[in-house]
C-alpha cells in the first residue's frame, strides 16, 4: 500500500513539472509611466522625475518642452523650468523588442508674486517693512505693479536711527514704501524720460540714457524681474518722498 502511494506521489510531481514547462509566462507589457515631485510649481524650481514604466530592456527619451526634442535619456532625470507656461512632458520608452510606448503629463509652471520674489531674492529688510506696514496683501494682489525694490545693502546705508524710527512709524513707513510702487507693469523697455505717479501719490522721475534707467536719479541695477502680478526693478538706494522727512545724514 505504501509503495502504491509513493508511486502515485512521484507520478503527480512529474505531471506538475511537465505541465509547468508547457505553460508560457505572460510577457511584461511595455507601458510608459512616470511621477514627479517638486517643492512648488514656480519658475526656477527643480523637478525630480521618477520612471514608473513596465517592460524589459528599456531605453528612455524625455521631452520636457513638448517640442519633440529629446532633453534627457536618463531613467530618472531632474529638470528646471525657467519660463512660466504649460508644459506637456512626454516620456517615450522602447523595449528590447523595439516596442515603444508614450506617457504625457501636463505641468503648469507659474511666476512668483512680487512679495515671494522679493523674499526669495533675499530682500529681508524690504519684506520686514512691507509686513510692518501691512502691505503684503496689497502687493500679493492682482495688480499689476511695478516695484523699485531697494536691496538690504540699500537699507543698511541709510541712517539707522532714522530707519529704526521709520519702522516704528507705520504712517510714514507706508508713504516711503508706496513711493517705490507704481500701478501697472513697466518693463525697462517701456520706460522713457518721464514722470510716473507712485501709489504714495507723489511723482517719480524716470530718466533713460546710455548708462541705463534711473528713478529719482538712482540707477536701476537689475531690471525686469518678472512676477505673476507685475515686475521688480532692483535699486541700490532707498527712495524718500518729499512728504516724509529724510535722514539728516
Amino acid at each position: 500500500m505504501k509503495n502504491k502511494l509513493l508511486v502515485g506521489l512521484v507520478v503527480m510531481v512529474l505531471l506538475v513539472g511537465v505541465l509547468s514547462g508547457c505553460i508560457e509566462e505572460e510577457p511584461v507589457k511595455t507601458e510608459a509611466n512616470f511621477e514627479y515631485t517638486s517643492d512648488d510649481m514656480y519658475v526656477g524650481t527643480e523637478f525630480i522625475f521618477e520612471d514608473k514604466s513596465t517592460g524589459e530592456g528599456l531605453t528612455y527619451e524625455w521631452d520636457f518642452n513638448g517640442d519633440d526634442v529629446v532633453d534627457s535619456t536618463e531613467q530618472n532625470p531632474t529638470y528646471l523650468f525657467d519660463t512660466a507656461g504649460t508644459y506637456n512632458v512626454k516620456l517615450t520608452i522602447t523595449d528590447n523588442e523595439g516596442t515603444t510606448s508614450e506617457y504625457t503629463a501636463e505641468i503648469i509652471i507659474v511666476l512668483k508674486d512680487i512679495v515671494i520674489t522679493a523674499i526669495d531674492a533675499g530682500f529681508s529688510t524690504l519684506a520686514t517693512a512691507l509686513t510692518t506696514a501691512l502691505l503684503v496683501d496689497t502687493l500679493q494682489g492682482d495688480g499689476p505693479f511695478t516695484v523699485f525694490a531697494p536691496t538690504d545693502d540699500a537699507f543698511a546705508e541709510v541712517n539707522q536711527t532714522w530707519l529704526t524710527a521709520l519702522l516704528d512709524d507705520v504712517t510714514n513707513l507706508t508713504k516711503v514704501l508706496t513711493y517705490h510702487v507704481v500701478s501697472g507693469t513697466y518693463m525697462s523697455i517701456d520706460l522713457t524720460n518721464t514722470t510716473v505717479e507712485s501709489l504714495e501719490g507723489s511723482s517719480l522721475t524716470i530718466t533713460v540714457n546710455e548708462s541705463g534707467v534711473y528713478v529719482d536719479d538712482i540707477m536701476v541695477s537689475t531690471a525686469d524681474v518678472e512676477c505673476s502680478n507685475g515686475v521688480i526693478h532692483i535699486i541700490d538706494s532707498v527712495l524718500i518722498p518729499e512728504t516724509v522727512t529724510g535722514p539728516t545724514e
